[in-house]
């Protein structure tokens, strides 16, 4: 148990944990959504369905890995001070902004290269929420500060 203590004493280990978090419920918003709920639109070759979905499921997301982050990963009391004002959010809602359409586009471009399906749509998301995922780190601890 003391190589877990050890473990998540890491920030990026805690933060792995709240972006995985994250995208659990990113993908209980996209599934349904893509599945059941939206009819199928596109408009200029653009999938308009899985658009409207993943950007639904996306802010989901950001809204859980920023509470996630705030009290399990950004720990430090400068960082909390700092993770906590205004400027903060606004920052952290910037670089979701860009992990958004990082999402979007790695999505549209995995369509358009491979197909659409609900299997792959799924091994779309995980490969594209790597990097999403690596960029919202960086993001944030060069913008927000790290404390």
């Amino acid at each position: 148990m003391n190589w877990f203590k050890k473990l998540w004493s890491a920030e990026l280990v805690r933060y792995l944990f709240a972006g995985g978090t994250a995208f659990v419920f990113d993908k209980l918003v996209v599934t349904p959504l893509c599945n059941h709920f939206l009819p199928a639109l596109s408009w200029r070759e653009l999938d308009v369905r899985n658009l409207l979905a993943v950007t639904a499921g996306f802010l989901v997301g950001l809204v859980i890995n920023n509470l996630i982050s705030m009290y399990l990963v950004f720990t430090g009391e400068s960082q909390k001070k700092k993770g906590r004002s205004g400027r903060a959010a606004l920052v952290f809602s910037a670089v979701g902004v860009v992990g958004l359409l990082l999402s979007l586009g790695g999505n549209q471009l995995c369509i358009w290269l491979f197909g659409e399906g609900e299997t792959r749509e799924w091994l779309y998301n995980i490969a594209i929420a790597v990097p999403v995922t690596a960029w919202n780190y960086i993001g944030r601890r060069l913008f927000v500060g790290k404390g």
